[in-house]
């Protein structure tokens, strides 16, 4: 596992690594957040993919609201071809989709059934660390945790779950991108528990002004590292997500 103490994981995503003062300070957990339709899955499989084309380095995915083989699909039609990766053994997709149908108190039921904690009842946890150790990955990214979360009613419980799966994901010395759902408009903006627990933020946003629509990131902490903290434009197209780091979004109130 390629853990180098004072370097950076690189994105591979133009723009991005500008925003972030030259990539991810390695081993850290970053929080990708934003509302439906931002891009935040994309972000995600451009930096496993990037990973393995421009600098080498084998990654794992988790899939938690979509299966797998959908995930490949929505990803091969903007030019990523997770298949190719995955057959070559430079990354792995473990699709956790399933425990995203399951009830409430039905997964409690099986849960107790089981004798089991909810994760390890859900084999999230065991997945993680085999499918890191199975491939010696350096990247991991989890999407997202929303889906998971949503199970587990107890606000305790949920925390305490949620707080597990981001010291697996330091205790592996991966590069680890977390996704999560929630409102960051500049009138809405949601902060959620996960933003604690990570050790960055980035932020995905859809502005509406004047009829047209303005895709809007920033880096909003990244412990470590110096890094740009304004707002700057991105659009999603073939091959995926492109910054602007040196436009300005103005925000109209």
């Amino acid at each position: 596992m390629l853990c180098l103490q004072n370097s950076v994981a690189k994105t591979g995503i133009t723009g991005l690594d500008d925003l972030l003062g030259g990539g991810i300070p390695r081993g850290r957990c970053i929080l990708v957040v934003g509302g439906p339709g931002t891009g935040k899955t994309i972000l995600g499989a451009q930096f496993i993919y990037n990973g393995v084309k421009k600098y080498g380095e084998k990654g794992l995915i988790v899939t938690l609201e979509e299966g797998g083989e959908v995930f490949k699909a929505d990803m091969a039609r903007l030019g990523l071809n997770l298949d190719e990766l995955e057959n070559s053994e430079m990354i792995k997709i473990i699709d956790q989709s399933v425990v995203n149908y399951l009830p409430s108190e039905r997964f409690k039921e099986l849960v107790k059934f089981m004798g089991m904690p909810v994760f390890k009842a859900a084999s999230l946890l065991e997945a993680l660390k085999r499918g890191i150790e199975s491939i010696n990955a350096s990247r991991v990214v989890i999407d997202s945790i929303s889906a998971l979360t949503f199970q587990v009613a107890d606000p305790v419980e949920r925390r305490l779950y949620t707080m597990l799966i981001f010291k697996t994901l330091l205790d592996s010395g991966c590069t680890s991108l977390v996704i999560s759902e929630a409102k960051t408009s500049q009138l809405e903006r949601e902060f959620i528990f996960e933003e604690y627990l990570s050790d960055g933020v980035i932020v995905l946003q859809n502005i509406y002004q004047e009829g047209s629509l303005i895709k809007s990131v920033y880096v909003e902490k990244l412990r470590g590292a110096s890094h740009d903290t304004q707002p700057r434009p991105y659009r999603i197209d073939q091959g995926g997500i492109t910054v602007f780091p040196k436009e300005r979004v103005f925000y109209k109130l």
